[in-house]
């Protein structure tokens, strides 16, 4: 069973232009908020990060009580890593949803995708790329391969797409 996502948070990811969850999992889920602030950190903005790092919190949160590798988008012999990543992408996601400012806001984000590239690895049929910048020495997942760095705005196009 998947954890529902409030009303709210539905319409926000429905006015982001171009998010799309590839695969009804929880990962997918995850990845469509996690994109939403992606794009906002690239605006060198911060609107809407606390709802969708909330929003990221909850569904892992419905996933620990209710784990099943299918809603977790994983194989069977893949669950139990994920599993044991869920409390630390939880932690991560809370962290980036009380972020105060942007320095802050970015620094959580690359805490945060440190579990979730493993948790992509992982994944089964489409998945988004993970890329990184040699230059802030930070990675980070995006729907496809056209570079845009959440990092350093100045750098947008800075990095390689590393991992598919």
């Amino acid at each position: 069973m998947r954890h529902a996502i409030p009303g709210a948070i539905l319409v926000m990811i429905a006015l982001v232009p171009g998010i799309e969850a590839a695969e009804n999992t929880v990962f997918s889920d995850v990845f469509t908020h996690y994109e939403a602030i992606r794009r906002v950190l690239i605006e060198d903005s911060t609107d809407g990060i606390p709802e969708h790092a909330a929003a990221i919190a909850a569904a892992v949160d419905g996933l620990e009580r209710n784990f099943s590798s299918t809603a977790a988008g994983v194989s069977p012999e893949n669950a139990e890593a994920v599993e044991l990543l869920l409390p630390e992408i939880n932690s991560r996601a809370k962290q980036v949803a009380s972020a105060q400012d942007l320095e802050s806001s970015r620094n959580d984000l690359a805490l945060l995708t440190k579990p979730l590239v493993r948790w992509h690895a992982l994944v089964e049929g489409e998945r988004p790329v993970v890329a990184y910048c040699p230059m802030v020495k930070k990675a980070w997942l995006q729907p496809d391969e056209a570079i845009g760095n959440p990092y350093a705005p100045n750098m947008l196009r800075c990095g390689d797409v590393v991992q598919r």
